[in-house]
C-alpha cells in the first residue's frame, strides 16, 4: 500500500479495534499452503450468496450470505464499506453485529456484519423453495437490507448464487501455523479460491502480520496477485456463466 493508504488503514484500525489480515493464494502455492495448513480441525459449509443477475445488492455496498450443510446453518446481511462512526449506537451494542476492518496485501476496508444461526439444514430447504428467503433474515438483518436497497427489491426475488463447498481448516493451537485458518472455496466446475486468514486486535496487527508474513514466506507460499474478495469472486462465478 502506497503511505497515505496505510495511514488511513491504521487510523481505522485503531477506531475499530478489530481486524482479519486476508491473503490469496497463487495456484502455483495450493499445494504448499496445503501441505503446510491443511491438518487440523476442519468444517465443510456450502455457501451462497443471495443477489439480482445484476447484483444490485453488491452494487449498494450490502452482501447476503448464508451457509449451509451438515453443522448448523447461518445467515450474515454485510455492509461494506461501512463508516464505523455512523453505525448506530444500539447496533454496536447488538451481540451478533461485529464490525471489522479486512486487510489484504494491497487494500483494506470496513465492513459491519449482522449474523443469526440457524437450524440444520434451514438453508437447502429455503433455497429449493419449500418456503420464503426471507426466512433466514432475522428482522433486524432484513432492516439492514432494506436500509440499502431500492424499493422494488424484495429478498423473496433474489436468486441464490451457489452453492459453493467451502472447506476451513484451523492448525492445531501449538503448531507453527497456529492462529491462522486455510479456506478453500471450490466451485462447480472444479476450480477453487484458497484464503489464508486471520483475526487480530489493532494493537496485534503488526507482530500478528509479522508472524503471517514469516510463516508464508517460509512454505514458499505466494499471492494471487490482486487479492480479490471471496464475496467478489463468487458473485463474478455465478454471474458471468
Amino acid at each position: 500500500m502506497a503511505g497515505d493508504d496505510l495511514d488511513r488503514m491504521f487510523t481505522l484500525v485503531r477506531e475499530v479495534g478489530r481486524v482479519e489480515l486476508k491473503f490469496t493464494v497463487a495456484d502455483a502455492s495450493h499445494e504448499a499452503v496445503r501441505s503446510a495448513l491443511g491438518v487440523g480441525s476442519e468444517r465443510i459449509r456450502n455457501v451462497y450468496y443471495l443477489d439480482t443477475p445484476d447484483l444490485t445488492l453488491r452494487h449498494h455496498g450490502v452482501l447476503a450470505r448464508v451457509r449451509g450443510g451438515q453443522r448448523p446453518n447461518d445467515s450474515v446481511v454485510k455492509l461494506r464499506p461501512i463508516d464505523p462512526g455512523r453505525v448506530p449506537a444500539s447496533m454496536r451494542r447488538c451481540p451478533e453485529f461485529t464490525v471489522e476492518v479486512d486487510v489484504t496485501p494491497d487494500s483494506f476496508i470496513c465492513s459491519g456484519a449482522l449474523k443469526r444461526r440457524l437450524g440444520r439444514r434451514v438453508v437447502e430447504r429455503a433455497v429449493a423453495g419449500e418456503y420464503g428467503l426471507r426466512t433466514l433474515f432475522s428482522e433486524q438483518q432484513l432492516t439492514l437490507l432494506a436500509g440499502r436497497l431500492p424499493e422494488k427489491v424484495s429478498v423473496d426475488r433474489l436468486e441464490a448464487l451457489g452453492p459453493v463447498e467451502v472447506h476451513r481448516t484451523r492448525p492445531r493451537h501449538d503448531g507453527p501455523g497456529r492462529g491462522l485458518e486455510l479456506q478453500e472455496w471450490t466451485y462447480p466446475d472444479g476450480s477453487r479460491l484458497l484464503e489464508v486468514s486471520t483475526r487480530c486486535s489493532a494493537e496485534q496487527l503488526l507482530q500478528t502480520a509479522a508472524h503471517a508474513k514469516s510463516f508464508l514466506d517460509r512454505h514458499g507460499i505466494a499471492q494471487s496477485g490482486p487479492c480479490p474478495t471471496k464475496a467478489d469472486a463468487t458473485l463474478e462465478y455465478f454471474t458471468r456463466r
